[in-house]
């Protein structure tokens, strides 16, 4: 088959990006497994989104050179450990083993979502190296489109099925998707000036001053924003939305918000096609972030239109975190060693899910009430202003790294 820019980039980058962007609807299963088991406890469902995250951060720090090597190697392990994360997940809701659904959805499918998310960015920003932000920016977009599409379908699913058949279900859909994005992706050769490019050691990248401060910066947003995402339900029904009898609304916000996360990633990474400062979007996330928190906090009693409207904004622009990102780096790196990079900067997305679900879950799980809500939102407004701090000094940083 001949290789070309949608055959071998964009819809295997759409088919793979889709499937291993499911993890975001996690929220979805918590309510039906909780009532299906005793033994899996509010602790032990963060637990598995946290180690879920956790692996996706740390498989992209060191599958990078992997990614560089072979895309088509990366895009079958992808394939075998997605697919086989969501299958020991189900066995595991299935036979009442707390254990074993962690060890399917965190480590287990945590590897193939490292591989996954990084196998596409690459790709699609070398097919389309006239337009590298709309690129990166439209392959992380699908990694959210995972949640605008899949979140009516596993609710659909949920209201039909035992939560356990839902996983095999969508065991099998994943893998056809997985294994067809396996079958057809490729990349062109790089250019040669890029190919001639100085190539860094991994000392050189992560020791820097510029990659600590914006490892910082990605590191405050991506908890902040999974603290949210990862107890969305959980607010809603803290503010008297119930489970059961308001599903079709709870899955609506979801998917709404799903939405809001899509569109941030593919605006904002567009827009940097259109200036020479690739790190404009990451200004205008913070500031937006940090004042929509303050907000809700001052409002007291918190009230759900509020909530739902806050979640909406920080999911914009969470996804505007991930989608520019890339583009920042081929700026200050070059495209050589793209994936191998942004997968050391994504090791902050492993550390982030481990402490944004659990800044949460110490907040609102312990004293469910109202006013833990408003806590919430104060030190998310925090975290938010320390991310300001730190994009400054990375500002500073890159600046002076460029004058002669």
């Amino acid at each position: 088959m001949k290789k070309n820019k949608w055959i071998s980039g964009l819809i295997p980058m759409a088919l793979m990006s889709f499937s291993t962007g499911s993890v975001y609807c996690w929220t979805l299963f918590r309510e039906d497994i909780e009532a299906l088991h005793p033994a899996f406890t509010p602790q032990v469902l963060t637990l598995c989104f946290m180690l879920a995250l956790f692996f996706l951060g740390m498989t992209a720090a060191f599958g990078g050179k992997l990614v560089e090597r072979s895309v088509k190697k990366a895009s079958l392990y992808t394939f075998v450990f997605f697919t086989a994360g969501w299958l020991i997940t189900g066995i595991g809701v299935h036979a009442g083993s707390p254990a074993m659904a962690v060890i399917g959805f965190g480590p287990v499918q945590g590897i193939g979502l490292g591989l996954g998310y990084l196998a596409p960015v690459k790709t699609l920003m070398m097919w389309f190296d006239d337009r590298r932000g709309f690129a990166a920016g439209l392959a992380i977009a699908a990694f959210g489109l995972a949640g605008l599409v899949g979140n009516p379908i596993i609710g659909v699913l949920l209201s039909n099925f035992p939560v356990y058949t839902v996983f095999y279900i969508l065991t099998a859909l994943y893998g056809v998707l997985c294994f067809a994005a396996f079958l057809t992706i490729d990349r062109p050769e790089l250019k040669p000036a890029e190919a001639a490019m100085k190539t860094y050691s991994a000392k050189e990248v992560v020791l820097n001053k510029k990659f600590i401060f914006l490892w910082a910066v990605l590191f405050l947003n991506i908890a902040a924003g999974l603290a949210l995402i990862s107890h969305e339900q959980q607010i809603y029904i803290m503010l008297g939305l119930e489970a059961g009898a308001n599903r079709t609304l709870i899955v609506l916000f979801c998917t709404v918000n799903a939405t809001s996360n899509l569109l941030g990633r593919l605006i904002t990474a567009s827009l940097q096609d259109n200036t020479t400062k690739k790190h404009l979007p990451y200004y205008v996330m913070t500031i937006a972030s940090l004042v929509v928190c303050g907000a809700a906090f001052l409002v007291a009693p918190p009230i759900l239109a509020l909530a739902f409207m806050t979640i909406f904004v920080i999911q914009f622009f969470f996804g505007c975190g991930f989608s520019c990102l890339p583009n920042i780096l081929a700026q200050s790196y070059g495209m050589k060693q793209l994936a191998t990079i942004q997968g050391f900067m994504l090791t902050a997305w492993a550390v982030a899910a481990l402490a944004g679900p659990q800044i949460a879950s110490s907040i609102l799980d312990l004293s469910p009430v109202l006013g833990t809500l408003r806590t919430l939102y104060v030190v998310l407004a925090g975290l938010f202003l320390v991310q300001l701090a730190f994009l400054l000094l990375w500002v500073r940083a890159y600046h002076k790294e460029k004058q002669p």
